[in-house]
Order: structure tokens, then C-alpha cells, then sequence
């Protein structure tokens, strides 16, 4: 077997040095993230920051995290323990697992894994791990995502737990499959290799710690950790009264065309745990709406630490206080071969419907609803200047609910998700496409005694040459816009629009993949934020100031 370490159970451990050693471990993280940002190739991970990092015990459990995508760090510890699962007595020094696959603890093929081990004195004491969104991973469609898929085989190339490199090496074989199945492998090979290089950053600080602390007192302060973050959650549930919460929410469709999907929520509170029922949602969609269960999982653990505990550090040690139901064969725990790729626009769902399930328990904690739109663009061009095959990923955010103490925040990526727009100059300058303009889109907002965030209107050109595009957002149907609460009402719902090169409007459904001609613009309006309170309790101040800043629809 694979030779592993325990913690000795009479460390004594003091105050001072837990602290100092837990925050150590953190900074490590964050570290880790600095490297991978500084060090990618694509800018979807240079510039707008989509991709994690985090170290695990070494039974795979998530000790420390750098706060960057939720949707992400919430599952990255089941890769972990899919790579025990497999490799177990087989794990060795300076290896480098690489896994995407949805069925064994990743999230969709384009979230690729970077999972290395960190051994001391022969035995395996801690995990360094990344995970990052690459351009392409292969597939029918540019960006590998596809609302129209039925199959994860069409998705792009999927990696279960295996070895990028093997006792530092390289794995060859592995990079020429993967450079003759990816349409731009400068990228996603270069992207690999920083995430591998974060990951030895990251075993570089651990045993940094070893030679400061030993190896027992890190392991014990990984484990309390752990325990501490436990023990807090089971507090702060402690002090709620209990009581029991159901919300529901739609995804527009099944990602098909078809009718709309069911996301339900059931929680019941007692004591230090919560109970949470998702039995109440759809069987799995025909098209990729589906959430594998890493991901629903991360939703989970997004939505409680937002309510419960959102000034509190997150690991592995929330999970303890969950007892969770979701039947296999759901949206939110679907059987393979299901189609996943456009996951993460049903995790929006799933964590707002989370968050207000638990708002009708505590109806102090209530906020308005953010947008789940999550407009994703996927484009299959060329590089303006070496003319080689390149493939832009871009992802446009919209309003954020509001609260009982002020309006929400404008054009943001909400929720589960935090990345940023691409820059207009990245865009021009890697694409043949031309950004005409990206802007705030007045009116957008729920109404409220607080308003809601604004939406963002971009529009993408397709210069030079048709190209394959795949894009596709949630709340178009006004039915399911971002809600109000406490009688705010809700935001305006998403709008995407395409015209042709001669500028008449195009017929098309909200989630497609479809070759655009050169000339043909995509304007997306995406959807703001839910407001709170009754909008006749507005201030005349704020009032005023909607219509200074031009955040009212003309006419207004």
C-alpha cells in the first residue's frame, strides 16, 4: 500500500502556533494562485482568474483553500480521493495526476485537475492541487461545452486519474494525445504546466512548515483545521432556532429546447446539523444541464457557508455537519454517460435555491436573488497575428441581489462563480473578434426600498471569417428572473440577440452551437439583481442618484 501518515494523538499543540501554522498553510494556497495566474497562457486564466487552488490532507480531505472559484474548491477533494482509490499503492514521489472526469470527483471536462503528492521521509503526508478552466479539451464544439449535448463521449477528451508526469517526468504518451485532440495545444499544454508548477509550489511550502514545526505538529494542525471549522459551523447552527425550509427554482429548459427543469430544495435544521433534501428536483436532463455530483456537492457547501458562516475559513470540516440526500439519476446526481458541460449554469440555480430554502427557516437572513444568467461565450477562431488555431472562452456576469442594507453590486460573476470579463484588448488582440461595446444595462434591476445590481450589455463581432460559436444563458424566461424579497421585486430577465452581417435580427435559440459568417454580431443583455423591500420606501436620495447615473431605461 501506498505508505501514509497519522497523526499522533498526544501532540500538544498551542494557541499561537495553530494559528500561525494554519495561516501559513493558507498563504500557501493563495500562493499557489498567485504562480498559476502569473504563469498560464490563456486568458481565461491570467485575466480572469477561473481556477483554484488548495492542499488536502493526505487522505484527501481539503485543509486550506485560496478563495477563488467556490464551484470548484467545494469538489476538488473527491478528485483527490479518486486518485487514492486508483493508484493506491502505486503513489510515488514527484508524481503529477492529471483528472477531469465528472464521474470520479471533477466537475466538466473543461475544469482539468492538477493533483500532486507530498511525501516526507518516505511517507505521504499532504496533497497540492489546482484546478483551472482550459480553453479546450477536444470535442463536437470549440471551448468543449455544448447545451446540446446528450453524452459526456461528445465533450471532449476525459482524463480519469492519471499521470502527467511520473516521478518527475513527463509523461509523453499523454502530452501527444493530448496535443493531436485539443485545437489549440500550445494553450492547454502551457496552462498544464503551470498548474503543475503551482502544485510544486505548494509541496515547497509544506515542507518548509515540516522544517520549522515537524512533521507531527503539521499534521496535527491540519487536522484541527479541520475540527475547528466543524465545531463552528455546529455552533453558529446552534444558535438558530430550528425549523424546516423548501424553495424551488427553473432552469429555462433542459438545454435542448425542452420544457423547463425543476431545481428543489429541502432543508430541515435541528440542533448542530442541517438536513438537506434534493429529491425534490428533475431526473436528469437530455441536454448538459446536468450537475455531477462534485459540483452539486460544492454547491452545498457554498450555499451554507454564504448563510451560516460566511466570515469563517472553508474546508472539508463544513461537510460534517451535512446529512444530504440527492437520488442518483437527478439533475443534481446524474448516471453516466450524462452530458455535463454546461453544469455550472444549473449550480447558479441550485445555490440560490439553497439560499432561500434556508431564508424561509431565518427569514432575517433573507437577500434578494442575484442573477444566475451566466452568459458563456465559446468561439473557435484564429490568432490576428500567427493566423494558428485559437479559442476564446468569455463569461459575462450581471447583478447581484439586494440586501436589507443596500443596493446590489453591479456586473459581477454572483454566486458560485467569480470570474471577471475579459478585456476588451485580450479580446482583440488573441481573436478575430471585435468587441463593440461593453456597458451597464440600464433598468435591469429589481426595484426595491434597495435595488437590486446592474446587468452588463457586450456585443461580439465575428471578424474575417465564419466561426464556430457555442453560446447560451439561463433566465431568458421572464418566469424565472432574479426574485425580490421582503416585497422587492424581481430583475428584468437575460436577452441574447444575434444579427446577421446586414444587421437584421437572426432567429435562434437561447443555448446553441452554430457557425456565425464574418460580420455577425452577438449582443447579450444579462439580467440584474433581485431587489429588497417595497420600492415606494425608496429615498428620494437614491432616487436622485438613479437618475444621475443613469441607471433607469430611457424615459424613466
Amino acid at each position: 500500500m501506498t505508505p501514509t501518515s497519522t497523526t499522533p494523538e498526544t501532540i500538544a499543540l498551542d494557541a499561537v502556533t495553530f494559528e500561525v501554522a494554519a495561516a501559513a498553510l493558507q498563504s500557501a494556497a493563495e500562493e499557489m494562485g498567485s504562480v498559476l495566474k502569473r504563469s498560464s497562457y490563456s486568458p481565461i486564466i491570467r485575466d480572469m482568474d477561473d481556477f483554484s487552488c488548495a492542499i488536502f490532507s493526505a487522505s484527501g480531505e481539503l485543509v486550506a483553500q485560496a478563495d477563488y472559484i467556490p464551484a470548484q474548491l467545494g469538489a476538488m477533494s473527491l478528485v483527490v480521493k479518486s486518485i487514492l482509490a486508483r493508484w493506491d499503492g502505486r503513489i510515488q514521489e514527484h508524481d503529477a495526476y492529471i483528472c477531469n472526469h465528472p464521474y470520479q470527483g471533477a466537475m466538466h471536462l473543461p475544469d482539468v485537475n492538477i493533483v500532486i503528492p507530498v511525501f516526507h521521509d518516505g511517507a505521504l503526508i499532504a496533497w497540492a492541487g489546482t484546478a483551472a478552466h482550459h480553453i479546450d479539451v477536444g470535442g463536437v464544439n470549440p471551448g468543449s461545452e455544448g447545451p446540446e449535448l446528450t453524452e459526456l463521449f461528445g465533450e471532449g477528451v476525459v482524463f480519469p486519474p492519471v499521470r502527467l508526469s511520473i516521478a518527475g517526468v513527463e509523461n509523453e504518451d499523454l502530452v501527444a494525445v493530448m496535443s493531436e485532440n485539443f485545437r489549440d495545444p500550445l494553450s492547454t499544454l502551457s496552462d498544464l504546466r503551470a498548474q503543475r508548477a503551482s502544485c510544486r509550489l505548494g509541496e515547497e511550502r509544506v515542507h518548509e512548515l515540516i522544517a520549522l514545526y515537524g512533521r507531527d505538529v503539521l499534521l496535527t494542525v491540519m487536522e484541527r483545521m479541520l475540527d475547528t471549522v466543524e465545531t463552528a459551523v455546529t455552533r453558529l447552527l446552534e444558535q438558530l432556532p430550528d425549523g424546516v425550509g423548501e424553495a424551488e427554482g427553473s432552469l429555462d429548459d433542459d438545454g435542448r429546447g425542452g420544457d423547463p427543469t425543476r431545481i428543489h430544495a429541502r432543508i430541515e435544521k435541528r440542533g448542530g446539523r442541517l438536513h438537506i433534501d434534493l429529491s425534490g428536483c428533475d431526473p436528469q436532463t437530455a441536454g448538459a444541464m446536468n450537475i455531477p455530483w462534485a459540483s452539486a456537492r460544492a454547491g452545498l457547501v457554498y450555499a451554507v457557508r454564504c448563510v451560516i458562516a460566511p466570515g469563517l475559513s472553508s474546508n472539508d470540516g463544513l461537510l460534517r455537519t451535512l446529512d444530504i440526500t440527492a437520488p442518483q439519476g437527478s439533475v443534481v446526481n446524474p448516471l453516466p454517460p450524462a452530458a455535463v458541460s454546461i453544469r455550472h449554469n444549473s449550480c447558479q440555480r441550485l445555490a440560490d435555491t439553497l439560499i432561500r430554502a434556508m431564508q424561509a427557516i431565518w427569514p432575517d437572513r433573507a437577500v434578494a436573488s442575484s442573477t444566475v444568467s451566466f452568459f458563456s461565450f465559446n468561439v473557435g477562431s484564429t490568432h490576428p497575428r500567427t493566423g494558428r488555431a485559437s479559442v476564446m472562452a468569455d463569461v459575462v456576469g450581471g447583478g447581484t441581489g439586494a440586501t436589507p442594507t443596500g443596493d446590489g453590486i453591479d456586473g459581477v460573476d454572483t454566486y458560485m462563480s467569480n470570474v471577471g470579463v475579459m478585456p476588451t484588448e485580450v479580446v482583440e488582440t488573441n481573436y478575430r473578434i471585435r468587441v463593440r461595446r461593453t456597458e451597464f444595462r440600464p433598468g435591469s434591476q429589481g426595484r426595491g426600498e434597495y435595488n437590486g445590481g446592474l446587468g452588463l450589455v457586450r456585443e461580439y463581432e465575428i471578424l474575417d471569417h465564419p466561426q464556430h460559436a457555442t453560446f447560451y444563458a439561463e433566465q431568458t424566461d421572464a418566469r424565472f428572473a432574479p426574485a425580490g424579497a421582503a416585497g422587492g421585486e424581481a430583475a428584468a430577465p437575460t436577452r441574447i440577440t444575434v444579427f446577421d452581417p446586414d444587421g437584421a435580427v437572426v432567429d435562434h435559440p437561447m443555448k446553441t452551437s452554430r457557425v456565425l459568417p464574418a460580420g455577425a454580431v452577438v449582443r447579450v443583455e444579462t439580467a440584474g439583481g433581485g431587489g429588497y423591500g417595497d420600492p415606494a420606501a425608496r429615498s428620494g436620495e437614491l432616487r436622485a442618484w438613479d437618475a444621475r447615473a443613469g441607471r433607469l431605461e430611457p424615459g424613466e
